[in-house]
């Protein structure tokens, strides 16, 4: 399940830092702050990662001068956020529908909209897309940081699949070790573009992240966990979030030549040549007989 929140900032100018998508967090910790759910309580001291994942989309595209973004009323904020526990949706919307402004980075935004989107309905194998990059790492060695994988390298997708199989374990207490779950590019894409990465900026480090559709198939279960939660690590800052995709069936175009006839076609006044017949001259006339 996903909730998208529409928020329009209320002054015409505001100068955000690029890196908003970094203090998200706190503003979903807030929301749930302001709910009377019982449980909300427990969801404040949870890290993010662990029950939401997020995306922050400004429309139209925004100009972004010295890490600045400016933005004005025209301006909106699309938050999305998903979750696997129909209870924190509840628990957001409740909040939500108690709260008029939210404040990020000091400026004042209206809550315009709340949409609620149930998951789509899982077949065995889905074609994805990212909402935002997404990233690939364990940490190692009782390192600090993360070691982040490679998109060609063989463990970039092996170790998300076992991240998955391991949080769906630890939140519903079912070992699903053993069950089938697949993710891998979508070869098509591969094979009409040069570079499938972007570098983003992970804790003040560059890192390099992929932007590509996939294929997931296996049990509809893990995949309808991991619509929800999102892939790869890092996700308590925005990245990993996808959704499932269907192309768009392309219109059969005729591309099979006509004939092309001289006199159907029209002259500079827009008169047809066969309404109009050419005057035969009389100095040319037998010429070309």
């Amino acid at each position: 399940m996903r909730l998208v929140i529409e928020l329009q900032p209320v002054s015409d100018r505001n100068q955000l830092s690029d890196t908003i998508q970094f203090v998200i967090p706190k503003l979903i910790k807030f929301i749930i702050s302001r709910s009377k759910n019982e449980n909300a309580a427990l969801y404040r001291e949870k890290k993010i990662s662990e029950f939401l994942n997020y995306n922050l989309k400004i429309s139209p595209k925004p100009n972004i001068y010295n890490n600045t973004i400016i933005i004005g009323e025209n301006y909106k904020l699309n938050l999305t956020i998903s979750s696997y526990s129909p209870e924190v949706i509840d628990i957001l919307t409740d909040s939500l529908n108690n709260l008029n402004y939210v404040l990020i980075l000091n400026h004042k935004f209206k809550i315009n909209n709340v949409e609620l989107l149930e998951t789509a309905e899982i077949n065995e194998k889905v074609k994805i897309r990212p909402l935002s990059p997404i990233l690939s790492g364990e940490i190692k060695d009782g390192r600090k940081f993360p070691f982040y994988y490679k998109w060609n390298d063989e463990n970039f997708f092996k170790v998300m699949i076992s991240q998955i199989k391991e949080d769906y374990r630890e939140i519903f207490g079912e070992d699903v070790s053993e069950h089938e779950l697949n993710i891998e590019f979508d070869k098509g894409y591969l094979r009409h573009h040069n570079s499938i990465t972007q570098l983003v900026t992970v804790h003040k480090r560059t890192q390099r992240a992929i932007w590509s559709p996939m294929y997931i198939s296996g049990d509809s279960k893990l995949i309808g966990f991991t619509l929800d939660r999102g892939l790869g690590i890092n996700r308590e800052i925005g990245y990993g979030m996808i959704e499932s995709y269907t192309p768009k069936k392309r219109e059969k175009v005729n591309l099979k030549k006509k004939k092309l006839n001289l006199d159907e076609l029209p002259d500079n006044f827009g008169n047809l040549i066969e309404n109009n017949p050419i005057p035969e001259d009389e100095d040319t006339r037998g010429l070309y007989d």
